[in-house]
């Protein structure tokens, strides 16, 4: 934006719908306090309780609009409503709203379009993928019923890429997907889409057997709220910022403290493999705040960041991920797997819309369905497969808070002090121990079961590692801990 605008760009908000209520309220964000703060940043604008000069603003441009929730929408109204001469641009597409399990509905860029009489521009032009995948994915979008768009997409390039669709008359597509992967050249950045998380583990795990460099595209973000975590949290982003509060009365960080602290990261974690990710939110923060560094918008930045949105996309690297985490992104090749994928609802087409329109130059789609079959495109090559194949036989799983017995951790933090992200735990009679084999690990009652589960499946338990190491609290406790949650790595 600086290139684009110059020295007006500093003055421009960028925030998220919750961060801007939560600085309006000058409340702290946090994810136990995010369900209510919309709710109530409305009702105190609707009775005047928010000064004026606060939410006065000239311009508004809502991104991502196909995402709004009835929550947010009622914030952007009550804006509008005291804000009669504010202009407002919506920008969404709402062929990409997959987040309804969230609340957002394309619904309200409708009604946002329809009570305010606004003017609609169609932006048309694709500058991501070759002509075909275009020509190809404008097909399989127009069966999506109440659609905003009118006119398809056009794409900027003239050339092909080359798209395969793997027809199965069985299930168990894991196996012969990685196959796939592992036979074709790729040149570029690559990324295997999933359904869910367990099918992006048991992708990772095999193709970790095979010895290809996977980084598995897990979210610190959940439905659940006691599986989450926010960055704030992560051991190495609060070491980051524990080391800006020695600085007392720190309101703008200078480039010497700056400095400071990003070489006392990278000296303490150089063994994390999570430093790669941290190096990454410092630079984004940094190009997006050149001139003065506020302590408080890091704060904010890290809050309302999302770990996935870190990871670097390289040629070395073959990235699996679940089509949700992967909105957004783009690659040179994606493969998709299909396995028993429902695409009767409108929600389902969104979402293999969204996986297929990552692809900027292949596009391999496994599947064992029949609702691609009548979609024709140049270059396309449709293969059959009538082979049985048997279950997956690498399995990775990340482990999540209720995963693991969080209790004991608190009588064993001085056990933790020298673990980082990435080491190897060794295995002990009641769980997992360090390097010097001090126990400090336990799995929850409830996970046992799912072990004994993978067991009885054939699935042996054959490697444990650190995968984040954050702070957690009891709900009555103002006392932090960090635990441990670990990637296990199984094989049968």
């Amino acid at each position: 934006m600086l290139k684009l605008i110059g020295n007006a760009a500093n003055y421009i908000e960028i925030k998220t719908f919750h961060s801007y209520c939560f600085d309006l309220l000058g409340k702290v964000g946090s994810l136990d306090k995010s369900d209510l703060i919309l709710k109530n940043t409305v009702e105190k604008i609707k009775n005047n309780e928010v000064e004026m000069s606060r939410i006065t603003k000239t311009v508004l441009v809502i991104d991502e609009a196909q995402d709004m929730s009835e929550d947010e929408f009622a914030l952007i109204n009550v804006l509008m409503a005291k804000n009669e001469d504010m202009r407002v641009i919506a920008v969404g597409d709402d062929d990409q709203n997959i987040y309804a399990f969230r609340g957002s509905d394309s619904k309200y860029l409708q009604q946002f379009i329809t009570d305010k009489q606004a003017t609609k521009y169609e932006l048309i032009t694709n500058y991501r993928s070759k002509s075909n995948m275009v020509a190809f994915t404008n097909q399989f979008v127009g069966t999506i019923h109440r659609r905003l768009k009118e006119t398809p997409i056009i794409a900027s390039q003239t050339d092909n890429g080359n798209i395969t669709i793997v027809h199965y008359t069985s299930g168990n597509l894991i196996t012969p997907l990685v196959n796939d992967i592992l036979s074709t050249g790729l040149a570029g950045t690559t990324c295997v889409l999933t359904q869910t998380n367990e099918e992006a583990f048991q992708i990772s795990g095999l193709l970790l057997k095979n010895g290809k460099q996977v980084t598995l595209i897990k979210s610190n973000d959940s439905s659940k709220k006691n599986n989450s975590f926010n960055l704030f949290n992560l051991y190495e982003i609060r070491f980051l910022l524990d080391q800006l509060n020695k600085y007392k009365d720190l309101v703008t960080i200078s480039d010497d403290v700056w400095a400071n602290v990003k070489r006392e990261l990278r000296d303490k974690f150089q063994r994390s493999n999570k430093l790669e990710q941290c190096n990454n939110i410092i630079k984004d923060f940094e190009a997006t705040n050149p001139k003065k560094k506020y302590k408080s918008d890091l704060e904010v930045f890290i809050r309302e960041s999302k770990l996935e949105d870190f990871y670097n996309e390289t040629g070395e690297t073959i990235f699996v991920s679940t089509i949700h985490k992967a909105k957004g992104k783009e690659f040179d090749n994606v493969f998709i797997m299909l396995e028993n994928f429902n695409s009767a609802t409108d929600e389902a087409k969104r979402l293999l819309y969204v996986a297929m329109t990552r692809a900027k130059h292949n596009l391999a789609i496994h599947l064992n369905g029949n609702y691609l079959d009548n979609i024709t495109a140049e270059n396309l090559e449709r293969i059959e497969d009538t082979e049985t194949y048997l279950p997956a036989s690498q399995l990775v799983m990340h482990l999540t808070h209720e995963d693991v017995n969080l209790g004991y951790f608190e009588f064993v933090q001085y056990r933790l002090k020298a673990l980082m992200s990435g080491d190897l735990l060794i295995k002990a009679v009641e769980g997992y121990a360090n390097a010097n084999r001090d126990l400090v690990l336990k799995f929850s009652k409830k996970f046992i079961e799912v072990l004994n589960a993978q067991e009885r499946k054939g699935y042996q338990l054959k490697e444990v590692k650190v995968n984040f190491i954050v702070y957690w609290k009891k709900e009555d406790s103002e006392q932090e801990i960090k635990i441990i949650l670990p990637e296990l790595y199984f094989e049968r």
